[in-house]
């Protein structure tokens, strides 16, 4: 009996039970998708990194001693070295990176097509490189005069995302690549060159331990230790992996969240309108537990329904919509797929989480005796609400005052309606709010802290002799620029961090709450911390920081904090850079025009900054992609969750309507009291969701921020306007829908006291 009576009900309330489905649907479609495009990008990363026995650490020298190497070796924490030599070759027509091998199997590329590694003569050519540039294997190039030919293709996870420097934010595999050639052949390339050591380390090491090791072993001549993970092709894989899974937890913890309010409303309006029927079988002897079963199924059934089906399409259809948009920026051998395992589990948390929602508005009613439950209409007597003994309340309109009077009545009801305009609301700020953020960063970057037209990278550091010569090239000033990697020491805790050290100049202009930050004016050790990079140590203004350089830890005053989105760490003025016993050593200038500096026989490249920015909202596109998807998904759930809120007021008031009709109230009188109290309901939930909103932006932004980019959070007037409109669009659809129900109330069944 109670089978059937589950499937008639089912039928009759199918629209309140389809948006719970529908949103149960939406909560794992968005959150399996998203977080099985992150787990299969670590996946194929992890993979990739493991087949081509990448390196844990990387040594920078200055000179390369075979003599040091074995010593190295030697050393407790290293298990395996290899040594290779780095150099770059840039014409008018492509820039390439030219790496040498050995015969060790540390960070080997894998051959895609061609011959196998060896020493013969020849260049093994980055796979895009060579696609888009329509290359065929026996193919020759030349670099500085000497004519390699193309003997295989090649793909290395330490170049997953491969740029020319730092200033290039997107791979460009036209113009861009890197070549392996044999140690044999890297000498007659004639390039500048840079020496590194690749070490494979036990597990657990003590890296500064290790540094100070290298240092004894090398003195001079080490300059730098970098760990796998802090490479720059991995360390972005990594934080986009991490930037795509965050979007998928935060937003689909608040989607279930609203998922499980939604189904709570749905069941308390649908056991509301069966309150009869309960009370009718308890009589006839129906024990407890079998009605607690019987309403438990709709929540079984819905939630189950809905978040399977959304499980299973999500890595199947999203996913691959997802890749297709991101995949592309990054170079691996193939995308793997990955099983996910935590969605599964999802749908058994959302399914359990359903049905003991569902039996909320259920327990209550079942535990009264069935006489009291078959008195439908309520026998409690309402006194004066607060505000009828204020001195306002006869100045107040009919209406107003009736749907006040309903609202401080029914306070639960209230909150609902509410609730329903600030979830959604919510959703569309953080939505908006996110894209808007990412805008206002990239213009803070470009517009407020980059000043300069150009920046000029050389093919080596320049010492201050070469720096004059080069500034006789210039018909402008510059700004010279070092970034170096430097150790911030936080009570027993390491990082490394990038130091930026500039010579005398506004082109790079850091700010505090729109005062202007000089650098000229720091002294002695002085330094300027970037914000974002002090919240997460907890540094304050005038506090005292310690950093280790050349194995020396040294005491910096921290003058003042820098608000900025890129680049994060500390700032040096040439002058404090120097008094630290420091050598100025930049590697690039910023000039305020573009100049003609090509002619240097040190310039390596240069970047407009106009193609930057262009460039830096590129490589933000899968992100704006999600982003979309997920304003579709609020505003989905914004009108479901509104729809399911007034249903259930509705259906606690329809006695309510259907008593004003009858006591002479015309049709239209009785809608536009039910659309007074939709407006003010949605009215308030508005105005609490500006600062809900706000909150939850700011908690979000700073989620999907990285340690190198620390996205401002902002939200415009403009997408305010948009979300707002949107809102009151979904309050006229409810109150459409709500204005059908009222004009088809059956006085008679309403108004039919129980029996």
């Amino acid at each position: 009996m109670l089978l059937r009576k589950t499937l008639r009900d089912f039928k009759q309330n199918g629209l309140s039970f389809f948006a719970v489905f529908l949103m149960s649907f939406i909560c794992l479609f968005v959150f399996t998708g998203i977080y099985s495009l992150s787990q299969q990008m670590e996946q194929t990363g992890e993979s990739f990194i493991e087949e081509s026995q990448l390196a844990d650490d990387l040594v920078t020298l200055q000179q390369y001693d075979a003599t040091k190497e074995k010593e190295t070796t030697q050393l407790s924490a290293v298990e395996e070295t290899a040594h290779r030599s780095v150099g770059q070759i840039k014409n008018d027509d492509f820039s390439l990176t030219v790496l040498s091998f050995d015969q060790s199997s540390i960070s080997h590329p894998l051959v895609v097509r061609g011959e196998a590694l060896g020493q013969q003569a020849g260049i093994w050519l980055d796979e895009d490189f060579f696609q888009v540039n329509d290359y065929q294997l026996g193919d020759t190039i030349v670099i500085n005069q000497v004519a390699c030919e193309i003997l295989g293709t090649i793909r290395q996870p330490e170049f997953i995302y491969f740029t020319e420097n730092a200033d290039q934010p997107v791979p460009d595999h036209e113009k861009t690549g890197y070549a392996y050639v044999s140690e044999d052949t890297f000498p007659s390339l004639s390039l500048f060159t840079t020496h590194q050591l690749l070490l494979n380390t036990k597990e657990n090491i003590n890296q500064p331990w290790l540094e100070n090791q290298l240092t004894e072993i090398w003195g001079a001549d080490f300059q730098q230790l970098t760990p796998q993970e802090d490479s720059t092709g991995i360390s972005v894989f990594t934080d986009r992996t991490l930037q795509i899974r965050r979007l998928a937890l935060l937003f689909s913890a608040l989607f279930l969240i609203l998922t499980l309010i939604t189904m709570e409303a749905t069941m308390r309006r649908f056991v509301k309108q069966q309150q009869l029927q309960i009370g009718s079988l308890l009589a006839q002897g129906l024990s407890k537990p079998a009605l607690l079963l019987h309403y438990s199924l709709f929540g079984l059934f819905v939630s189950f329904i809905g978040s399977l089906i959304g499980c299973l399409l999500g890595p199947n259809v999203l996913s691959p919509i997802l890749l297709s948009v991101i995949g592309n920026q990054f170079s691996v051998p193939g995308w793997e797929s990955s099983a996910n395992m935590l969605g599964y589990a999802m749908v058994i948390v959302v399914t359990i989480a359903s049905v003991l929602v569902t039996l909320i508005p259920v327990i209550p009613i079942i535990n009264e005796l069935p006489a009291t439950i078959l008195q439908k209409q309520s026998n409690k007597r309402f006194r004066r609400v607060w505000l009828e003994h204020s001195f306002i309340w006869q100045y107040l309109p009919f209406s107003l005052q009736w749907t006040l009077r309903d609202i401080q009545r029914n306070l639960r009801r209230g909150i609902l309606g509410i609730f329903g305009a600030m979830g959604c609301m919510i959703l569309l700020i953080a939505a908006f709010g996110i894209n808007d953020s990412i805008d206002y960063s990239l213009n803070h970057v470009f517009y407020e802290t980059y000043h300069y037209q150009e920046k000029a990278v050389f093919i080596q550091p320049l010492p201050q002799e070469l720096q004059q010569d080069t500034e006789k090239l210039l018909t402008q000033d510059g700004q010279w620029l070092e970034q170096q990697s430097v150790t911030l020491l936080n009570g027993s805790e390491e990082q490394s961090v990038t130091a930026s050290i500039l010579s005398s100049g506004e082109l790079l202009r850091l700010e505090n709450n729109s005062e202007v930050l000089e650098l000229g004016d720091l002294e002695e050790n002085e330094v300027i911390v970037s914000a974002a990079l002090a919240d997460k140590h907890h540094i304050q203004a005038d506090d005292t920081i310690y950093v280790q350089l050349d194995q020396t830890i040294r005491p910096l005053f921290v003058k003042a904090l820098a608000e900025l989105s890129a680049p994060q760490g500390l700032f040096f003025s040439q002058r404090v850079w120097q008094n630290l016993d420091q050598v100025f050593l930049p590697q690039s200038i910023l000039l305020e025009s573009a100049g003609d500096i090509s002619d240097s026989p040190y310039f390596s490249s240069s970047t407009p900054k106009t193609q930057q920015y262009e460039d830096s909202q590129q490589l933000i596109e899968g992100i704006r992609f999600i982003i979309s998807l997920l304003i579709l998904a609020a505003l989905a759930l914004g009108i479901t969750i509104m729809m399911n809120c007034h249903l259930l007021i509705f259906s606690e008031r329809f006695i309510e309507f259907a008593t004003l009709k009858v006591l002479g109230f015309t049709q239209s009188e009785v809608l536009r009291l039910s659309l007074l109290e939709t407006v003010l309901l949605t009215s308030i939930g508005w105005l609490l969701s500006l600062p809900l909103g706000w909150l939850f932006l700011n908690a979000y932004v700073s989620m999907v921020s990285t340690e190198n980019q620390q996205f401002l959070p902002n939200i415009t007037s403009q997408s305010l306007i948009i979300a707002s409109g949107i809102l009151l669009g979904c309050m006229l659809l409810v109150q459409a829908f709500l204005n059908r129900k009222i004009k088809r109330i059956d006085f008679a069944t309403a108004l039919k006291p129980a029996e």
